[in-house]
């Protein structure tokens, strides 16, 4: 934060100080409202993807998790033939995750648009 954030805002002080400076009043204005809007946009978008986010890692927690347990449990699974059953667990998972994945990637983009 030291070496990223601070020299950033040191740097718009500047620069709104200077416009207001050396331009008309509105020019001040008008800059100092637009980087007041662009933040505003980008914490509230930013605060928006969390929650789709939070929804990828979880559904990529439950794709591991079964994937851990048939490969832990691989006799038992093989004992009762029990192959799809796993693969079907397994490929429904990862599809939601994938679909997660996307919508994540999706707010990324409204993000940088933003």
């Amino acid at each position: 934060m030291l070496f990223n954030i601070a020299p950033m805002i040191v740097e718009i002080i500047f620069i709104i100080g200077t416009i207001g400076y050396l331009f008309p009043q509105k020019y001040f204005w008008l800059n100092l409202g637009c980087i007041v809007i662009y933040l505003l946009a980008t914490v509230i978008v930013t605060e928006w993807r969390a929650k789709y986010f939070k929804l990828q890692s979880k559904k990529d927690a439950e794709y591991v998790q079964k994937a851990t347990d048939s490969l832990l449990n691989f006799e038992t699974v093989k004992y009762f033939n029990a192959e799809d059953h796993e693969q079907r667990r397994f490929q429904v998972s990862l599809r939601a995750y994938k679909d997660a994945s996307v919508t994540v990637a999706k707010t990324l983009v409204s993000l940088n648009m933003s």
